[in-house]
């Protein structure tokens, strides 16, 4: 943790200075790349930060300076950064930025793998489910793999572990966005340990089959006991930059994109807010269209507040947003995620303002349809115990 507090502060230092020399570093291009590798050199905090810009650039012209950049880097910190980079802009397309890697799992020459752990997380799918994936070069070649299936509210559902090649891997991950739609990506190895960690905790009493297997398979990675760490959207976003006041609006279209296109608020905790519903419906009270639809809506704003903001659910829900914030920053998309993280910022403040949220009023809303429609068809599938003549 202190080690990646440490490349925080650097790459914060390093971000200053080229802000200072007159460089875009909020939302660079292509048109950067040439000035970022001149600056690249005996500055650490500067070069930290040059290699982290480059990998936010989704260019061919990025990845070629970035392993132009292998050969000087004078640290082992700069070297991992564009490995880290590298990954990224692979991972977002760029297949030229994978370093090529040998029958045995060890990357080229000018990319090779120190035995540290790497992180990895998938986009949140459902009711808050992700894919923590560890992994740690062998010293007989491989990689030891540990996933874990994590849910911010059951804890760890499921788990494995096995050495694999680093062609696997990208492959396991490949068919994770194919088959699911989720996207992986790299995060502070830390964090992923922890994330495992608190989700082993929930269960650690009456764990599931394989799951139980946490604490052995752990010692294949660290010894260490796991610490406490802050998402990683904080290592790319300043949270006090964020504007949490015009929370209203923040369209609904964004369920549209990939990282909501699954989500829903689980059916226990819409279950009182569902009666009522129900309960409006068949009402003996005759109630005109727009009465009827004034008592849904206020119905829905009650859930809003009750499950967004209830004290056992919120930060399950603040973990989800913040979590689609990364992955819409590692994407290119970096103004969606400063709204999304808005949200998860209000969560975590309690206020979600006096005008609402469309965005969490739509989820509610879809979630609602989603279980009155799975309600049905199952009614529908339960047989019937009367005979017709």
């Amino acid at each position: 943790m202190a080690s990646q507090n440490a490349r925080q502060k650097t790459i914060r230092s390093g971000l200053k200075a080229l802000r200072s020399e007159g460089l875009e570093t909020e939302s660079p291009d292509a048109t950067l790349v040439e000035p970022l590798l001149q600056r690249f050199g005996p500055d650490p905090a500067a070069s930290l930060a040059v290699a982290y810009v480059l990998g936010r650039i989704r260019a061919a012209a990025a990845v070629e300076a970035l392993k132009s950049l292998a050969g000087r880097a004078g640290s082992k910190e700069i070297r991992r950064e564009i490995r880290r980079s590298l990954f990224k802009l692979a991972q977002g397309g760029l297949a030229s930025a994978e370093p090529e890697a040998s029958e045995a799992g060890e990357a080229g020459a000018n990319f090779s793998l120190a035995p540290e752990i790497d992180g990895y997380l998938s986009s949140v799918t459902g009711g808050g489910s992700r894919m923590v994936i560890l992994t740690r070069p062998q010293p007989g070649g491989g990689l030891m793999v540990m996933q874990a299936a994590v849910n911010d509210r059951r804890g760890l559902e499921r788990l494995g572990g096995n050495v694999i090649r680093r062609k696997e891997l990208r492959q396991m991950m490949d068919d994770m966005k194919a088959a699911l739609g989720v996207s992986v990506t790299p995060v502070p190895w830390e964090y992923a340990d922890w994330l495992v960690h608190e989700a082993y905790q929930k269960v650690a009493d009456s764990p599931g089959e394989g799951v139980a297997d946490y604490p052995r398979l752990r010692t294949h990675l660290a010894a260490a006991r796991p610490v406490p760490r802050s998402h990683p959207i904080f290592d790319l976003v300043d949270a006090g930059s964020i504007d949490t006041t015009a929370l209203s609006e923040i369209p609904e279209k964004l369920l549209e994109e990939p990282e909501f296109r699954t989500w829903f608020v689980e059916k226990d905790l819409l279950e009182p807010y569902l009666q009522r519903l129900e309960e409006t419906e068949q009402s003996r009270i005759v109630l005109n269209p727009m009465q009827k639809e004034e008592r849904f809506r206020s119905i829905v704003r009650e859930a809003v507040q009750g499950i967004f903001l209830g004290a056992e659910t919120s930060p399950a829900f603040e973990q989800r947003f913040e979590d689609a914030a990364l992955h819409l920053h590692v994407s290119g998309q970096e103004e969606k995620a400063r709204t999304v993280l808005g949200v998860a910022l209000a969560i975590r403040r309690g206020d979600l303002g006096s005008l609402g949220v469309p965005l969490l009023e739509a989820l509610l809303m879809r979630s609602l349809s989603l279980h009155k429609t799975q309600e049905k068809e199952e009614a529908a599938e339960e047989p019937s115990l009367i005979v017709k003549p």
